[in-house]
């Protein structure tokens, strides 16, 4: 049977939806569901095929749903699933829609019909989503990038740490901005007028033989990726990371400036504000990590096995 197109690209067959699988076209909500006023919470997940072995592997599953459950909390909601119930359907749902390819794996939780504008507390849906995504791990040109003139939200504002559709408007308002101005990403700075992240992404900048990134007070999201990536370099590469503000000037005399996320993975930046990064290519550091990423996701290296859920 054909499949329809998303936004996403292709729709899979089923999809899971507060605790049964259905299939994609039975799964639907009704209009005045939280979704439309942006109350709801999600996180994006990979899952990497690994041809020689014909095994698909979910990375950080735990860290994710873990990272879930905490913005479950902040956002009030109610569930009736468990971590290990998001878990289990999870694998669940990889395994019904039968991939052999590169997925997203995109559990979200949304407030139910009674919950409007002001009163955000109460029962939620839950829905897990699955889609073809490709890896973009061996591109050859780094990502260039402007600063925008949008302030990233703080923390008292709402809750930057987590993952929450609505944080993620002032996100595409940067973007969109940096987009139209002919750079492919942008970057945020907080209102300390400190350096602090890509919509989506966090930042690595080299310099010296350190790797630097704003910390996770900088009103980051608290990145299941960036964390990854620090404890590689600490112990992979044997290479010092250290966590502090970063100003903007910093970032335009770096040796390499990279950005990660689920979504962005390991990105090199070429330049900022049309200011080259070192020689303009991937530099050595971040052509490492993205090696060695890159062997880990997929279980070739295998150190790290907490790391990956074999689909199975």
């Amino acid at each position: 049977m054909a499949k329809s197109k998303s936004f996403w690209g292709e729709h899979p067959e089923h999809i899971w939806l507060d605790g049964e699988i259905v299939p994609w076209d039975q799964a639907t909500i009704h209009v005045t569901q939280g979704h439309i006023f942006a109350h709801s919470i999600f996180e994006g997940i990979r899952a990497y095929w690994n041809q020689d072995q014909e095994k698909l592997y979910v990375f950080q599953l735990d860290a994710h749903l873990e990272r879930l459950y905490r913005s479950i909390k902040l956002m009030r909601m109610e569930t009736d699933f468990t971590l290990e119930n998001l878990r289990n359907s999870s694998i669940e749902l990889c395994l019904k829609n039968e991939y052999r390819e590169d997925i997203y794996v995109f559990p979200s939780v949304y407030f139910q019909s009674h919950v409007y504008l002001n009163m955000m507390v109460g029962p939620t849906h839950t829905y897990i989503q699955t889609f073809p995504h490709a890896s973009e791990l061996d591109r050859t040109e780094g990502a260039t990038c402007g600063i925008s003139s949008w302030t990233r939200i703080t923390d008292n504002m709402l809750p930057a740490r987590i993952k929450c559709w609505a944080n993620y408007r002032n996100s595409a308002i940067a973007w969109t901005q940096e987009s139209l101005s002919g750079f492919d990403e942008a970057i945020m700075m907080n209102t300390h007028g400190k350096i602090c992240e890509a919509p989506g992404a966090c930042l690595g900048m080299v310099q010296d033989g350190v790797l630097l990134t704003p910390s996770v007070t900088s009103d980051i999201l608290v990145s299941v990726t960036r964390n990854t990536i620090l404890q590689i370099t600490r112990e992979v590469l044997g290479m010092p990371v250290v966590e502090r503000e970063i100003d903007r000037t910093e970032i335009y005399t770096a040796d390499e400036i990279f950005l990660c996320g689920t979504g962005a993975e390991i990105t090199p930046v070429s330049s900022i504000d049309h200011y080259t990064i070192g020689d303009g290519g991937i530099g050595p550091v971040t052509q490492q990590l993205r090696q060695v990423y890159n062997d880990l996701i997929r279980g070739i290296d295998t150190r790290y096995p907490e790391w990956r859920t074999e689909v199975m």
